[in-house]
């Protein structure tokens, strides 16, 4: 009786784990400037590592969205996992990691459940957001962004 509970037990915990894992599988990744241009070491970097987890099957979707392009450079986009990978969670550290120029960018990376739930504009419904930041409690900055233009969350 005892081995069953534990067996059952065991089964649960995994399932819970498995469904919370599965609940945020891509993030949403925002750069751009927010006057003289793009901190362009910070976007380089983040193209790198983009391109690093495409090339080594960690992420399996990249979606760029192509209406919502920052005047002063940059993008807005989606990056999935992989089904095949556990890398995910190390990936988006990286990329959170990355700091750009807080005088010169925003960058933004906030977890989203699926890239089929990141919805690019249309251009007919194009939103611009006013390229101004807002400083976090850490330190860091956060722009402006998505439909409502609302600053992003402050990193935790």
């Amino acid at each position: 009786m005892k081995k069953s509970c534990f067996y059952l037990l065991c089964s649960l915990l995994m399932l819970v784990s498995s469904v919370s894992m599965a609940a945020n599988r891509a993030v949403e990744i925002s750069i751009g400037g927010i006057g003289p241009g793009v901190d362009q070491a910070a976007l380089q970097t983040v193209r790198q590592a983009i391109g690093f987890g495409v090339g080594q099957g960690i992420v399996d979707k990249f979606i760029v969205n192509e209406f919502a392009r920052p005047i002063e450079g940059g993008f807005t986009g989606c990056v999935q996992a992989s089904p095949y990978t556990k890398q995910f969670g190390a990936f988006v550290k990286q990329l959170k990691a990355i700091k750009a120029n807080p005088l010169t960018s925003f960058y933004n990376v906030r977890w989203i459940a699926t890239c089929t739930d990141y919805k690019p504009y249309p251009p007919d419904d194009q939103i611009m957001c006013t390229m101004e930041v807002k400083q976090c409690p850490n330190g860091s900055y956060v722009g402006r962004t998505g439909p409502r233009c609302e600053f992003a969350p402050c990193p935790k």
